[in-house]
């Protein structure tokens, strides 16, 4: 029995010894194989989108490195900065013999490359010497105007000598680039206390009227002391803008525009502003707008006046005419546009500064209630030719002080001057003249010329409170502009008297050569070396 148990038992475990276990099963087998396979798949997927993570990190990095080799760093525009300070001194409108008391004028100014620096016309307005310095002031070197244009308030400046060129050539060059327009943002660069950079984020909100269209910036915070005048505004590395003034509690920058900037840089002429030769009137009226025959909610400015000689003469613009669109930018019913890059402006600024001399403006006119296009070529024409023309700055107005008397062409300039001094009034004599230089020039004259003050001499005893009249006729020959009057009043007489007609009472007076010769001289001793200037 126990024999049989035994035999039992190892049969059993014989039988046990048999079965298949886990690393003889060939299911087992085959699922470790698969989980190998995977593995190694999944080790060789890794391995690729880590090799494929690699290349794109290295191509991103060759990308940056080629772009960064390919556009340079923007420019710092505190390193362009340079100081511009003058000594300005105009003449005497109503004693031209003498100059105006000195003034001291600022501004900044940045460099453009090739030794020219940038500023405001302002500063050089009338100067009688220039100098460029660095903006700590460390090196200030003298300078020279190579180009002013009042119109437009800018002015390129160079080193009056050749050995101070490196103080201009060794600041940062800056480029002109795309001029602003509302919304747009840019950034103020200065230098506080001329030493430290700072910028300043700014926001163009508006145009602004001041002869040629501005900008209004808006700044994010308060703009140090000294900035307000001359300081570059930059977009992307390059300069949009030059301020021209700043008000502190509104945080607001006035600004030249690049448009006016690029204008002034590329022009060959003293002045590229046009004139057009136009004057208006608003049409606020509702009976004078029915008469024109305008609808009730319709724009535009009524042509008051039209100058011979001008662009829109020349075309076929006359008076009566209501103008109603600028290059298609409708005016609304307080004479303003809405320019693409300025928003809403005075017309009248537009048509003075939107397009330089040369390009050519559509104006749109409603004449009897029907519109027609008109395109004229703009220019100075009007401006060039006018009776009554402008003095330039810093240039010694043309007089004759003769035995005391004072004759002085009658300019713009010096009209201006009389209007400011006597709240916006002229003499009657004057201010028949000046709206009457139609009439002017159908008489043949291209300039009037004006006996404005009376110095007491021997020569001139009776004659004391004449003064403000025209000079009509010298010794019976009429006065067609200065140079003629200068010429007649040389001309020798028989007896060595000089009759002068003037426009107002006593409409003659008579002056003896000998006793003017003798007043002359006590003139001169007196302070008045210089009796005369003819020519400019």
């Amino acid at each position: 029995m126990i024999r049989k148990l035994t035999i039992l038992s190892l049969a059993g475990l014989v039988i046990c010894a048999c079965e298949p276990t886990e690393r003889t099963n060939p299911d087992a087998i085959k699922a470790r194989e698969i989980a190998r396979v995977r593995a190694e798949q999944e080790k060789a997927a890794a391995e690729a989108a880590a090799e494929l993570e690699r290349q794109k990190t290295e191509a991103a990095a060759k990308a940056a490195a080629a772009q960064a080799e390919a556009k340079p760093e923007e420019p710092d525009a505190s390193n362009s900065i340079l100081l511009i300070n003058s000594t300005l001194q105009n003449y005497n409108i109503m004693q031209p013999w003498e100059k105006e008391s000195v003034q001291r004028a600022r501004s900044m100014g940045v460099s453009l490359g090739n030794g020219l620096v940038l500023t405001l016309g302002e500063v050089v307005r009338a100067a009688t010497y220039v100098e460029i310095s660095l903006p700590d002031q460390s090196r200030t070197v003298p300078a020279k105007v190579l180009r002013y244009d009042e119109d437009l308030n800018l002015a390129l400046l160079a080193v009056m000598h050749e050995e101070d060129a490196a103080l201009v050539g060794e600041r940062v060059a800056l480029q002109t680039g795309d001029p602003l327009a509302q919304g747009d943002r840019a950034e103020l660069a200065g230098l506080l206390n001329g030493l430290v950079p700072i910028k300043v984020p700014v926001l163009a909100e508006n145009g602004e009227s001041a002869g040629i269209p501005h900008l209004q910036l808006r700044a994010s915070h308060p703009v140090p002391g000294g900035h307000d005048n001359g300081a570059p505004i930059m977009k992307d590395g390059k300069l949009v803008g030059i301020t021209t003034d700043y008000n502190s509690q509104g945080m607001r920058l006035s600004v030249i525009n690049a448009e006016i900037i690029q204008r002034f840089l590329s022009q060959q002429s003293d002045s590229v502003v046009p004139v057009l030769g136009l004057e208006f009137a608003g049409l606020k009226d509702p009976v004078f707008r029915k008469y024109l025959k305008l609808e009730k909610v319709s724009g535009g400015l009524y042509i008051s006046k039209v100058h011979p000689g001008g662009s829109a003469e020349a075309v076929g613009i006359r008076k009566g005419d209501v103008l109603v669109a600028i290059d298609d930018m409708p005016i609304d019913n307080v004479g303003r546009c809405k320019h693409p890059l300025y928003g809403s402006i005075d017309a009248g600024v537009v048509l003075r500064g939107h397009k330089p001399v040369g390009a050519v403006m559509n104006l749109t006119i409603s004449r009897s209630g029907q519109l027609q296009n008109f395109n004229m070529t703009l220019d100075r024409k009007v401006a060039d030719s006018r009776i009554f023309g402008i003095d330039k700055p810093g240039v010694q107005p043309r007089y004759v002080m003769w035995g005391g008397l004072l004759f002085q062409p009658l300019t713009e300039t010096y009209l201006t001057h009389i209007r400011q001094g006597s709240g916006g009034n002229l003499p009657l004599e004057f201010e028949k003249l000046a709206n009457g230089e139609e009439e002017l020039r159908a008489e043949g004259i291209t300039e009037v010329v004006a006996l404005t003050a009376v110095v007491p001499t021997p020569a001139t005893l009776g004659y004391d409170a004449v003064r403000f009249c025209r000079v009509e006729a010298v010794n019976g020959k009429k006065v067609k502009d200065f140079a003629d009057f200068v010429r007649l009043l040389d001309e020798p007489t028989a007896d060595d008297l000089v009759e002068l007609q003037l426009n107002k009472a006593p409409f003659r007076i008579y002056m003896d050569r000998k006793a003017v010769e003798a007043a002359n001289e006590i003139l001169r001793n007196k302070g008045i070396s210089q009796l005369r200037v003819v020519e400019h």
